[in-house]
């Protein structure tokens, strides 16, 4: 079982999960090949060029010397290379985006698994940033502040961004107007008669009217997502008169 799904709660689902672009190992490791790469082309520049010497004697010993030390960081360099390159495949299998009706989850972790969760009513504001090589192969950076103390929650080189964020404010709308929709209360049972009498059916239970505070709070919510494009006009209106209605 994957790590994430043992976090969930008794009744929270997941809605999405991602990992990030196959690119992300490149994109970390891509400093380590750049110094390996350049490390090379001075040690080539320098033995081959500069330091290049004829006949014996001290200095012809000592640019020996010195082309053995350029050739030992060269090669010390793209082990490192190497090295870094399959610690960032490593560190990409083992990251995970759980988008769940109630929150957004990142783990990661190799060794030591680490988890972190920022509940959708606290998700305040959403930007992508797109690289252009992003537009190419699909993949941006995601983020999203919080309330919490967590604060900026960056998810970099993510598959889909656009996607992601549609899905996260559509679930967060509905989290909203789920958490402010007071619940009716069950009718009371009705009291023995002592004769048997044919009864009534029970009247329906009317919704629960919203206070003009509650009102107030869930249209400002929905506004904001109005304006932040995750929902249309119509659907903002709609949603409105809903909540009017239970006044």
């Amino acid at each position: 079982m994957p790590y994430a799904d043992k976090l969930l709660a008794g009744s929270e689902t997941i809605v999405r999960r991602e990992r990030q672009h196959w690119v992300f190992p490149f994109y970390i490791a891509g400093k380590w090949v750049a110094i390996a790469v350049f490390v090379s082309i001075i040690g080539v520049v320098l033995t081959q060029l500069v330091l290049k010497g004829d006949g014996d004697g001290f200095l012809s010993g000592a640019i020996g010397l010195i082309d053995t030390v350029i050739g030992w960081i060269t090669i010390a360099a793209v082990v490192i290379a190497i090295v870094g390159f399959v610690w960032s495949i490593i560190q990409w299998q083992s990251q995970e985006y759980v988008l769940t009706d109630n929150r957004v989850m990142h783990v990661r972790g190799v060794i030591n698994k680490q988890s972190s969760d920022s509940s959708l009513e606290n998700i305040t504001d959403a930007a992508i940033e797109i690289p252009w090589l992003g537009r190419m192969l699909g993949f941006g950076d995601l983020r999203f502040m919080t309330a919490s103390e967590a604060g900026i929650e960056n998810m970099k080189a993510l598959r889909d961004p656009i996607g992601f964020k549609k899905q996260l404010m559509e679930l967060k709308t509905e989290r909203l107007i789920e958490i402010n929709t007071p619940r009716a209360t069950a009718p009371a049972a009705a009291a023995p008669v002592a004769a048997p009498v044919m009864a009534a059916p029970p009247a329906a239970p009317e919704p629960a009217a919203q206070s003009a505070d509650d009102v107030t709070r869930t249209l400002a919510s929905l506004a904001d997502l109005r304006d932040a494009g995750a929902i249309t006009p119509e659907e903002y209106e709609a949603k409105k008169q809903e909540l009017l209605d239970r006044i």
